[in-house]
C-alpha cells in the first residue's frame, strides 16, 4: 500500500516513493493513475505541477504528459514517462512496479 484513497481528492496529485523510485499519483474522477514523477525534460517533479484534465503539466519548463498513457502530448511528441498498475481495495492504492530482471 502507498497511500489512502481519502488524502488524495479528485482533481489532485500525491507524491510516493516505492524503494526509492519516484511516482506521482493522480486522482481523475475517482480513478487513481500512477505514473513516473519526473519529467524526461529536466527531472522536474511531476507531481508538483498542474492536473488539468487527464494532463499533467511539469512545473519546471511545462513539458506536459496524458497521465492515463505517460505519452508526451506537445513536442517532443512520442517520448513518456512510465506508467504503473494502480489497484485500490477498501481505500488503500496498491501500485504494481515491474522491476527489470537482474
Amino acid at each position: 500500500m502507498v497511500a489512502n484513497i481519502r488524502n488524495i481528492r479528485p482533481g489532485t496529485m500525491h507524491y510516493v516513493e516505492i524503494d526509492g523510485l519516484p511516482i506521482a499519483l493522480a486522482n481523475l474522477g475517482g480513478t487513481i493513475y500512477a505514473f513516473g514523477d519526473a519529467c524526461r525534460h529536466e527531472g522536474g517533479p511531476l507531481s508538483s505541477g498542474v492536473l488539468i484534465g487527464d494532463t499533467v503539466t511539469c512545473p519546471w519548463h511545462g513539458w506536459t504528459y496524458a497521465v492515463r498513457t505517460g505519452k508526451a502530448i506537445v513536442p517532443p511528441v512520442g517520448i513518456r514517462v512510465p506508467t504503473y498498475a494502480v489497484r485500490v481495495e477498501q481505500e488503500q492504492i496498491w501500485v504494481t512496479v515491474d522491476w527489470p530482471d537482474e
